[in-house]
């Protein structure tokens, strides 16, 4: 999963779909990292990948530990055994708990490509956001091939990708027949204004996260009050519009970080941070260590 190739014009935090091993998916499991899979490593404070959305789809399967999900301004909390679907387009966040402090899970990752090969109608296609461990246990059609697809992952050995193909084409059958529906349409209504407005403000601070911004800005933005602005906003994305723009402008200099020669401070300011404290506090909650840190191992 590419997390650092964002277009010029877009508003969308992972865009893009690295497939790995000749795969048609990205795929990560505790057992087997290839790319920036939280759940892979341990951290101290709570992780919480803030709010985005994307053209593909997203398939979380927790196997231990405990996440908090934000989809579409509904909070679904996730125990070991539970698969969450994030749908093309959905705007979420997700957040895993300090406790413990180790959180793994699955990673499955279908563009948006490989969703109109296999789903003709895909524009309309919605899976079921959230099946529990114990609807997973009597649905073997769906926890099999889930099963194995992270055994032959993990095992990597010759000529696996046949087998985990075959695998990843019962899955999502079955995941088509049991739990999909392809009668989305997105209401005209409150709602739905709402959460474009959310999309909009997003993409707005994608572009000018290097300005100074306010809540007056964002609200003036939307042309509503910022007494509403906040109500929404965290209705919709579970943080409020200041840590999600002290995320963002991390992730940024996180970036940055990595192959810029310029200090740390002047790293924040070309990020618009103005507050060291508050950024050691959102790194080491983004990354688990130290911007110095990461430095040196670039280096």
């Amino acid at each position: 999963m590419s997390q650092q190739n964002l277009t010029s014009n877009s508003h969308i935090w992972h865009e893009l779909v690295e497939e790995v091993d000749h795969l048609p998916v990205y795929i990560s499991t505790p057992g087997r990292n290839c790319g920036p899979n939280w759940g892979s490593r341990e951290f101290k404070d709570e992780l919480t990948v803030s709010i985005h959305w994307h053209e593909y789809a997203e398939f979380i399967w927790l196997r231990g530990g405990h996440m908090t999900a934000v989809v579409q301004a509904d909070t679904y909390e996730l125990d070991p055994g539970d698969l969450l679907i994030i749908n093309s387009g959905e705007l979420h966040m997700t957040r895993i708990s300090q406790r413990p402090s180790y959180c793994p899970y699955v990673l499955m990752q279908l563009s948006a490509q490989r969703m109109g090969e296999y789903f003709p109608g895909r524009e309309t296609l919605r899976f079921t956001t959230l099946i529990r461990r114990a609807e997973l246990e009597k649905t073997p059609a769906i926890l099999e091939p889930l099963t194995a697809m992270q055994q032959l992952f993990e095992a990597n050995q010759d000529g696996y990708q046949l087998l985990f193909r075959a695998r990843l084409f019962e899955f999502l059958h079955a995941m088509y027949k049991l739990h999909a529906s392809t009668a989305f349409r997105l209401a005209e209504n409150a709602s739905a204004r709402d959460l474009k407005r959310i999309m909009d403000v997003v993409a707005w601070t994608q572009e000018h996260y290097r300005q100074p911004l306010s809540l007056e800005d964002a609200a003036d933005h939307l042309s509503i009050s910022k007494e509403y602005f906040c109500r929404i906003f965290k209705k919709y994305t579970g943080q409020t519009f200041l840590d999600y723009l002290c995320m963002m402008r991390t992730a940024k200099l996180y970036e940055e970080l990595q192959t810029s020669d310029l200090s740390i401070p002047l790293l924040m300011e070309r990020n618009g941070l103005t507050n060291y404290k508050t950024f050691l506090r959102t790194f080491h909650d983004l990354y688990g260590t130290t911007p110095q840190k990461v430095r040196q191992a670039a280096r």
